[in-house]
């Protein structure tokens, strides 16, 4: 039986990439640079990963993820040698992640779960910044997790287990909502039941630099608006 369902949200909530190239637009840069805004949020986002990892091998100190988004953009800055960004235009391109805009099915497909089960986030977002996003898309959620909690960053075994336990919950009673498969295979080897949302639009024309595990969820849904209606037949299958 699912009890509680956790959500990821980079990308599975909200839009990173949209959002963050919208923020961009509105920088007064020097007119001369013309920026690929696309290709900047996409190479700014390839280095999310390789970070995280870097911080839960011990490489790297542990560290909120706003500071650990500076420390990348500051590398792509350089490695697009990009000279008209100041620091105030760096402080609102880390502070943009605080910003993102939900998917149009993300506020009414969490509030179809409202009273059926308990639900949560599970992000690498730092809390301040998950509580941003909600104020800002109107999400509602009864708990929030995030790697600050754990001091791990996903797909770490810590941040699943940790959230399970804090619920008093065993692992197979937890679903978790992700459009990253890679995500998601990291949970089911946990016990967690697993729910891929498709977001077609996540990376735009840059699909193909993502690499993703070849994993076959649970559920698979094209919209959170199905949300509750798949995990019924869900359930009765098993």
């Amino acid at each position: 039986m699912i009890k509680a369902i956790f959500f990821d949200m980079f990308g599975t909530l909200v839009d990173w990439r949209g959002s963050i190239i919208d923020i961009a637009k509105k920088l007064k840069v020097r007119s001369f640079e013309n920026i690929n805004w696309e290709l900047f949020v996409i190479k700014w986002r390839l280095k999310y990963n390789p970070i995280l990892n870097k911080v839960n091998r011990n490489i790297l100190e542990w560290n909120l993820l706003d500071v650990l988004h500076r420390k990348t953009l500051d590398e792509v800055i350089k490695e697009m040698k990009i000279e008209s960004l100041s620091e105030k235009d760096c402080e609102i391109l880390v502070n943009s992640w605080h910003k993102l805009k939900g998917w149009k099915d993300s506020k009414e497909g969490l509030k179809s779960l409202k009273n059926k089960y308990a639900t949560a986030t599970l992000s690498n977002a730092n809390v301040n910044l998950q509580k941003d996003l909600i104020k800002e898309n109107g999400f509602e959620f009864d708990f929030l997790f995030s790697a600050e909690h754990f001091r791990k960053y996903k797909p770490a075994i810590e941040v699943y287990t940790g959230a399970a336990s804090y619920l008093n919950l065993k692992t197979s009673n937890c679903a978790l909502v992700a459009s990253h498969k890679n995500d998601l295979y990291a949970a089911a080897k946990l016990g967690f039941k697993t729910i891929f949302i498709e977001r077609q639009q996540e990376y735009g024309n840059y699909k193909h630099l993502f690499k993703e595990n070849n994993f076959e969820a649970d559920i698979k849904l094209l919209s959170l608006n199905n949300i509750e209606m798949e995990l019924k037949k869900f359930l009765i299958r098993v």
